[in-house]
């Protein structure tokens, strides 16, 4: 990729609307300096910038090549052997309406693949366009495992698509409380930090 002059007030090179300019992303820096991985293997960093990925949260499993009218995609992973995970995606599309297309996709789905042994709930989130705070949970004989779950944020600005999830082992019943409330205010203001940054990326705001 080419690029041109820096982003206003982030410190990274310009890109045109098709692409995602290099260390955009919040934790990309950490992620670039962890590859390759530590002897010990006990974390593992990984940075995709394949468009046919699938979106961090598929509640349905989808197959095969999307075409939701994305044009760049960056998807950085974190995993470590405690075990934990967690993940921050960018998608742009080629105007707001797909975006908005993709999010209104899985939210339907969201409802739709969540009887199985692995359930999500969502609600509204005050970010960007429009946003949603997702926890999921597996079933067991009708009722939640408490041992761990995984909580996302996502949210839409403009064409742009984002995503940052978590999923930790959840402790005693004091601790889950505490720590689901925790993960998902740090996941919200995670993606209110991306909502504001996409827009120095052109064509994503207007």
């Amino acid at each position: 990729m080419v690029f041109g002059s820096a982003l206003g007030g982030t410190g990274v090179a310009h890109a045109s609307a098709a692409e995602i300019p290099k260390g955009f992303l919040l934790t990309e820096a950490k992620a670039r300096k962890a590859i390759p991985p530590p002897l010990d293997d006990e974390e593992w960093w990984k940075i995709s910038d394949k468009p046919s990925s699938q979106l961090e949260l598929d509640p349905c499993s989808t197959k095969g090549k999307p075409r939701d009218g994305r044009v760049a995609m960056r998807t950085i992973t974190h995993e470590t052997s405690a075990p934990s995970y967690s993940g921050e995606q960018l998608v742009l599309y080629r105007n707001a309406t797909s975006a908005k297309a993709a999010l209104a996709k899985l939210r339907a789905e969201l409802k739709r693949c969540s009887r199985g042994p692995y359930r999500y709930s969502a609600k509204p989130l005050s970010v960007g366009d429009e946003a949603v705070s997702v926890t999921g949970h597996a079933y067991a004989k009708g009722k939640i495992d408490e041992s761990s779950r995984t909580m996302w944020a996502v949210a839409r600005r403009g064409s742009a698509l984002f995503f940052y999830s978590d999923f930790y082992d959840r402790g005693d019943s004091r601790d889950r409380i505490l720590g689901d409330r925790a993960l998902s205010k740090a996941l919200a203001v995670d993606a209110k930090k991306m909502a504001k940054k996409v827009c120095d990326l052109p064509g994503v705001c207007g």
